[in-house]
């Protein structure tokens, strides 16, 4: 684990980062609670973590962190371009760090991570402190945390607990529409393979523990809705 002292101001790194706190937790402010500010550190906690076993800089992950998801509240619902949180998110970040007096190469490798939490649009993380952070990010969808965000997300979009695999087998996997959403369909599609997907050792080391705690609670489900348990 790495701690910046170059391109830093003359105020102290918790200084920084209880500024960079104070100014994500009110972007988060009304945020629907599967994206909340709790998300926020959750992702922080374990990137925080990661960071500490992949020798990234903890500062630039700490900053990072904070600030992955301050453009969802911009985010358009409707409209031909919805869904770009990590673009918003830096256009949100680059204003607010350069006002804390950071220099530009601390700055940019900042919102680098940022930019490159998720990989929707093609990007990658190119840094191992952008890779601790897309890890941690990802890790927050899986286990106990990632079947209670599950069911926030659904309720929020009018969703109820078990769909049966008839009823969303021949939906387009890339089709996000919330009406063909259940954590079923999710696991299927996406997470049951996020394990694999991690950049980090040790982030897929903590993923392969959440996917069985997820792959288990599903199973318990199934067996419950069925009446046999």
């Amino acid at each position: 684990m790495i701690e910046t002292t170059r391109g830093l101001p003359a105020a102290a790194p918790d200084e920084a980062l209880g500024l960079a706190r104070e100014f994500a937790a009110a972007r988060h402010a009304g945020t629907p609670p599967c994206h909340d500010f709790s998300h926020v550190e959750r992702v922080l906690a374990i990137a925080e973590r990661l960071a500490a076993e992949e020798g990234a800089d903890l500062f630039v992950v700490r900053m990072a962190a904070l600030l992955h998801d301050i453009g969802r509240g911009l985010e358009p619902r409707i409209g031909p371009d919805p869904d770009r949180h990590e673009e918003l998110s830096v256009e949100l970040a680059r204003p607010f760090l350069e006002s804390l007096g950071l220099e530009p190469p601390l700055t940019e490798r900042i919102l680098s991570a940022v930019l490159q939490h998720r990989h929707r649009r093609g990007r990658e993380p190119a840094s191992v402190e952008a890779a601790c952070l897309y890890d941690a990010d990802k890790l927050d969808s899986l286990g106990a945390v990632g079947v209670a965000r599950a069911y926030l997300w659904l309720g929020e979009h009018g969703r109820s607990v078990h769909y049966r695999p008839e009823g969303w087998a021949g939906v387009d996997p890339s089709n996000n529409a919330a009406e063909n959403d259940s954590l079923q369909r999710e696991w299927e599609i996406k997470l049951s393979r996020l394990k694999d997907r991690l950049y980090t050792a040790s982030g897929r080391a903590i993923a392969a523990e959440r996917h069985e705690r997820m792959r288990r609670f599903l199973e318990e489900l199934e067996l419950e809705v069925r009446g046999e348990a």
